[in-house]
């Protein structure tokens, strides 16, 4: 049953999305508030679907009252999920789980940014929780009231849907939790693009921590290290980039984020959910699928390429995954031909290829004895493109090898790329999607999906690419592969053979040429299923759009790019 489940939530291709969310026109928070009051909250009464401006700090508001720091303990609390089809298992229950919580100059820090791991409870959620705010209204008299922003993702490609928690509390106690979701990136062709609300069952242990300076000064040092942010506006002044994020194709509020990242500047679109402007933007975390590829593929190897100084591209698969030694088509296939999806192996995204071996599967050995049952193809090594992501586990498999070989049997290759190249660019709360071991500790990477980064981490990510590798003074990613991958040596990568998706591959980045600004722009980038694009551009220019839906024809979206800053000098 659980097999079947798994499976079904990913076929893809199934049908456009034809019962959407009903689009909103609703009211915005006024003063005094009319929903989401004192007396409703402690009675836990139901609310209606609302503008996400019921969850922010209102421009009226004073100082919270109270002082907030204690743990909140959640309990298991049925959700309202209106969706098409049946829901998977979990689905519409909030998980079980604790956070504590530090309040500071009006913010509300989760002592824990890091994914929150419930599978033993029976919801079909993990969860990631970000820095909210706590604040007071007149008419809240002796409570005060706070909201924060709270992701929830499934275990097995690593949708996110952005939602928002709200209650009031006094010294010792706490009222129920009002969640509404009203934004995400998901697979639109699953039916499940959906509102979902709920009032949480939830209780409130004050407690004092001992760390709690060194809690906040931590988060006030990550704070200090964000890049700049301004309003899209202030460059797109005819508001072209903007409207091509407006631009919808089956539901109301598609884009999930747009922004530029121009002189390590981030200019930003507001993030608009079905309800209203999303009060967290820097908050929003987004589920990218096959960005994954780079963004901790990519980043993986060319970091271990670095730290080694070793011929990493170059080492045979079959010398790492035991599995793999006696398939004849696995011999001579290095990690480079797998990265770069030219294994001359059969697979592909379909059930059999990818789901039904790399999902279904919950240990990295077993996803491996998949692979290894799937067929050779007719063309060698490094002859062909085909793209599968199920390479990606395969070569996350032969890395975890690589670099125990190296350091030690246990040395987790992801904890020294966290360790060393995430935390020094202000990274550190970048997450991905993990096997499902019986330790945790000793899962890796699925690395062909389930990146669920902030758009601050995400233009870190791709700042780190656009400087071929380097931070400050400090040489992380081996400059010769960045190079590679970005387009700057003679080498064009692996033709694609006209897919629809990008003239050619390099090291997991896509590449084509679009004429733009009266002259020809070979554009590299990043794409997710949905369609997710980071796109680095000529002229210190990186460019975000994460969709909800199926859009692939960005080329007009980047020629509006160019008129803000020319790519022809």
């Amino acid at each position: 049953m659980k097999v079947h489940l798994i499976v079904a939530l990913f076929v893809l291709l199934l049908s456009s999305c034809k019962d959407k969310p009903i689009p909103w026109d609703g009211p915005v928070l006024v003063q005094p508030r009319n929903h989401l009051t004192v007396t409703a909250l402690l009675n836990g009464n139901a609310q209606p679907l609302l503008d996400m401006s019921y969850f922010a700090q209102p421009a009226w508001s004073g100082e919270a009252n109270h002082s907030f720091s204690g743990t909140l303990s959640f309990e298991p609390s049925p959700l309202v999920y209106p969706k098409e089809k049946e829901h998977y298992a979990g689905e519409n229950l909030f998980p079980k789980f604790d956070i504590g919580f530090i309040a500071h100059e009006g913010e509300l820090i989760p002592l824990r940014k890091e994914k929150i791991f419930t599978r033993e409870n029976g919801s079909f959620w993990d969860v990631m929780v970000g820095t909210g705010k706590v604040w007071q209204e007149k008419e809240d008299h002796s409570w005060s009231r706070a909201s924060f922003p709270l992701t929830l993702t499934d275990r097995w490609v690593g949708t996110a849907r952005n939602c928002v928690a709200t209650f009031v509390y006094n010294t010792d106690s706490i009222s129920p939790l009002y969640l509404q979701c009203s934004q995400e990136t998901a697979d639109i062709d699953d039916k499940g693009i959906a509102d979902i609300s709920g009032m949480l069952k939830v209780t409130y242990q004050p407690k004092q921590f001992e760390a709690a300076d060194s809690l906040i000064a931590q988060h006030l040092e990550s704070a200090s290290g964000k890049l700049p942010v301004r309003p899209l506006s202030t460059i797109d002044k005819d508001n072209e980039v903007a409207d091509f994020f407006e631009k919808m194709i089956y539901t109301n509020a598609p884009t999930s984020m747009g922004a530029i990242l121009m002189d390590e500047v981030l200019y930003v679109h507001p993030p608009k959910t079905r309800h209203g402007i999303y009060p967290y933007p820097g908050e929003m975390r987004h589920g990218l699928y096959s960005v994954t590829k780079s963004m901790a593929g990519a980043l993986s190897i060319m970091y271990l390429s670095e730290r080694y100084e070793d011929d990493v591209f170059d080492k045979l698969i079959v010398d790492y995954v035991p599995a793999l030694a006696d398939h004849e088509g696995w011999q001579d296939v290095t990690f480079a031909h797998t990265l770069n999806m030219v294994t001359g192996n059969v697979g592909g995204e379909s059930l059999e290829h990818f789901y039904g071996t790399v999902i279904v599967a919950e240990t990295a050995e077993e996803a491996i004895h998949n692979v290894a049952r799937l067929g050779d193809a007719p063309e060698l090594p490094g002859q062909q493109f085909n793209y599968a992501s199920a390479n990606l586990l395969v070569l996350s498999y032969a890395l975890q090898q690589y670099v125990e070989e190296q350091e030690g049997e246990y040395v987790n290759y992801w904890d020294l790329v966290h360790k060393n190249v995430l935390v020094p660019i202000g990274a550190e709360h970048f997450s991905t999607l993990h096997t499902l071991e019986k330790d945790q500790s000793q899962a890796i990477p699925l690395l062909g999906l389930g990146a669920l980064p902030t758009i601050e981490e995400a233009a870190k990510i791709a700042l780190l690419f656009a400087n071929n590798g380097r931070y400050n003074d400090q040489q992380i990613l081996d400059e010769a592969k960045v190079k590679e991958a970005m387009g700057r040596t003679e080498w064009a990568g692996y033709d694609t053979k006209n897919d629809y998706r990008g003239q050619f591959y390099r090291h997991s980045f896509w590449s084509k040429k679009i004429r733009t600004g009266g002259c020809d722009v070979e554009v590299t980038f990043m794409l997710g299923f949905g369609e997710h694009y980071i796109v680095i551009l000529p002229g210190n220019v990186i460019l975000f759009r994460f969709l909800d839906e199926h859009d692939m024809d960005i080329d007009d979206l980047i020629k509006r790019v160019e008129k803000l800053r020319s790519f022809c000098n």
